[in-house]
């Protein structure tokens, strides 16, 4: 039996569930996939693909920030899902 190293790490529960499924539908492991990732990684001596920015977050990190303030005094705030429909999220 050949020896192994664990990895421990923190990823958020409903990407994993998805990357699992898609996992499960190629016929792999998780724990196989990231040995293909890593041994890819071995090879490749780097990264193997080339990160970047989806197209559309380019356009928004190109624009400008811009600092919104509330009255504090009103007994209101605005509705969270009110603000991110604002902004596109």
């Amino acid at each position: 039996m050949s020896r192994t190293a664990v990895i421990t790490t923190r990823v958020d529960p409903v990407l994993k569930d998805n990357a699992e499924q898609i996992f499960a539908q190629l016929g792999m492991t998780t724990a196989q996939a990231i040995n293909m990732f890593l041994k890819q990684v071995e090879l490749m001596r780097g990264l193997p693909f080339t990160p970047r920015l989806p197209e559309e977050a380019k356009l928004r990190a190109t624009q400008p920030f811009i600092v919104e303030t509330f009255d504090l005094g009103l007994n209101t705030m605005p509705d969270r899902d009110e603000l991110y429909a604002e902004r596109g999220l």
